[in-house]
């Protein structure tokens, strides 16, 4: 009975020592990858991840890792747009494989309900994608791959005001439009006197979304006038381009 228990005692020290290790270095994005399931022999090592940060790991027995969490990133520019502006919108996806994924873009224009697909494209090798939409109206976006959702971004977008005048002596006829269309809706019209701007006319625009109001010159040398449209149900506030009139 000594000698057997000797003989265990030899087999037990002889054999390697464990220890914990955690994923290899070589994995891309360090929190990744998840540590390993049990203590391995000192012989062993947890084999080298090349193909990204949760590259399957062939020694079962030896390392784990956890799922990649993938993320969407999205942002538009500009921010806010003008009617008849493009609008950029640009993202990237991470974590695990993101080169050559889909992307769609879904989008939701004021007044809609719902969310539509409009456009679709694939990521770079860096996992960058990029859409490009014309917008006339308020608009939101989210875009998706796969099973993974980015979050939504609104753009407002802001009427195209033209703001022009004509003029005969101290006679003034101030001319202006709005795209998209505002028509039979009212806008202000304003001139800046001293510091603050104040409203001196409600045009209601016409059936092209046009107005025409005219004015007497004052004895100042410079006039200013602006032109504002509230935010309604399409678009946002608007103001148009100051126009400056030189009196004398």
């Amino acid at each position: 009975m000594p000698a057997l228990l000797a003989s265990a005692a030899l087999a037990r020290s002889a054999a390697p020592a464990r220890a914990a290790i955690v994923c290899p270095e070589g994995a891309v994005s360090p929190g990744c990858c998840g540590p390993v399931a049990q203590p391995l022999a000192a012989s062993q090592c947890c084999p080298v991840a090349t193909a990204g940060c949760c590259a399957p790991i062939a020694a079962t027995d030896c390392c784990t890792t956890s799922a990649c969490t993938q993320q969407l990133s999205i942002g538009v520019t500009p921010d806010p747009a003008i009617d008849g502006q493009s609008a950029t919108i640009r993202g990237t996806l991470t974590g695990g494989t993101v080169a050559a994924q889909p992307v769609i873009l879904w989008q939701r224009l004021a007044g809609q309900s719902g969310f539509s697909d409009v456009a679709q494209t694939q990521t770079d090798a860096a996992g960058a994608f990029q859409f490009v939409q014309p917008v006339q109206i308020d608009a939101r976006w989210y875009a998706k791959s796969g099973n993974v959702v980015s979050s939504t971004v609104h753009e407002p977008v802001r009427a195209a005001i033209v703001l022009r005048a004509s003029r005969v002596g101290a006679n003034l006829t101030l001319l202006g439009s709005i795209a998209p269309s505002h028509a039979h809706e009212r806008v202000s019209l304003e001139q800046l006197r001293g510091r603050r701007w104040a409203t001196i006319a409600r045009p209601k625009l016409g059936a092209h979304s046009s107005f025409a109001v005219r004015r007497s010159l004052l004895g100042h040398s410079v006039e200013r006038f602006r032109v504002v449209v509230a935010a309604d149900a399409h678009n946002s506030r608007s103001v148009s381009p100051v126009l400056v009139i030189p009196v004398s």
